[in-house]
């Protein structure tokens, strides 16, 4: 292959990487049915174990943050964005898909948290440093055979006495634990969004919950159905509907109240519908106020889970980039190219030499 065949091939495989994957994200019965599979292999078949193994890494996931959150109090200076890269080096470290994450990890401090993808320009986590007495929203999630998780808890660091955010987040609390009983085959999806949304209208804070209460969850973050009262929710790209939950699904459950320019509060808890009612996945990740207000007691810094390379120059803070096969053979055209530049160099001193 000459210089100029070289060089076109890696320019085409540069313009396919370039172009986006197909999007996201019909339900895991529509790609069964249809054979399109976003995975190469096709979509595992064990999905509620590797859903299982997925919540169990975003536990993890939640628990180095909440660490992280105490090293502030204790006097650490890290950013929204270096607690996300710590939470994301975890949540791989521990067998999460390395290089098809479930989600852009979300650590959204102070008035960021009022946002409920938190900092819009930076990806859900940007540049702002955190700070005893901020209220922070962490969602994330992890990748297992294919399969994701979808886990939110909010943490004031160094806790607070401050009236408005404890009732803010008694009544997030209070909304989810309403809706548990009725989370089984056959209950209208709807009901549960509404039985949330009556109980935060009721504390006050009604005009401050302005998403549904959840979603479907599989291969994709954000699948149907969608627990709304009636409205489709632009938020999680998904549109209202009518159906009953069914024994298949995983569905999310979280309530969210947020005071613009001061703070958010959402937990979101995972769960596996079933013919018996449902299995409760994160019932053993903590959501109580306990756990919300970190102080200074709550660790020992000589056992506490230490974060690397958390230093404010941006490229320290970056997760290795994964080389796939659009890299791979890119890396090959470059080298093809280069060696067919030293054989016309060999041939033209050949020339000379004659």
């Amino acid at each position: 292959m000459g210089r100029r065949g070289v060089v076109a091939c890696f320019v085409l495989v540069l313009m396919v990487s370039a172009v986006p994957t197909s999007s996201a994200c019909e339900t895991e019965v529509a790609n069964a049915f249809q054979g399109k599979f976003p995975s190469p292999t096709g979509i595992s078949p064990n999905k509620d174990d590797s859903i299982r193994e997925s919540v169990r890494l975003a536990k993890i996931g939640q628990n180095v943050a909440r660490e992280m959150l105490w090293q502030v109090l204790m006097g650490a200076n890290l950013t929204e964005a270096q607690v996300k890269v710590q939470i994301d080096r975890a949540l791989i470290e521990n067998g999460s898909n390395p290089d098809w994450p479930s989600f852009g990890t979300i650590v959204a401090a102070g008035e960021n948290g009022a946002i409920p993808h938190g900092d819009p320009i930076n990806d859900g986590a940007g540049p702002r440093v955190i700070q005893p007495g901020d209220v922070v929203v962490v969602d994330l999630g992890a990748r297992v055979n294919d399969w994701v998780s979808d886990v939110t808890r909010t943490y004031v660091v160094g806790g607070t006495t401050n009236a408005t955010i404890i009732k803010a987040y008694m009544a997030v609390y209070d909304a989810q634990n309403l809706t548990f009983p009725l989370i089984e085959a056959g209950t209208p999806a709807w009901v549960l969004d509404d039985i949330a949304r009556t109980h935060i209208e009721e504390q006050g804070f009604g005009d401050n919950f302005i998403h549904s209460l959840g979603h479907g969850f599989g291969v994709c973050v954000h699948e149907p159905p969608l627990l709304s009262s009636g409205t489709d929710d632009p938020l999680f790209g998904l549109s209202y509907n009518q159906q009953p939950l069914m024994a298949y699904d995983a569905v999310t459950i979280e309530p969210g109240i947020y005071l613009d320019g001061w703070f958010g509060i959402r937990i979101e808890d995972d769960f596996l519908v079933n013919t018996d009612g449902h299995e409760f996945m994160t019932e053993d990740l903590p959501r109580d106020l306990d756990w919300f207000m970190i102080t200074k007691d709550d660790y020992d810094l000589s056992n506490a889970w230490t974060p690397q390379n958390t230093e404010s120059n941006e490229d320290d803070n970056a997760l290795p980039m994964p080389v796939g096969l659009v890299e791979i053979v890119a890396l090959l055209g470059v080298a093809v190219w280069h060696r067919g530049q030293e054989d016309e160099e060999f041939i033209e001193t050949s020339d000379d030499a004659s």
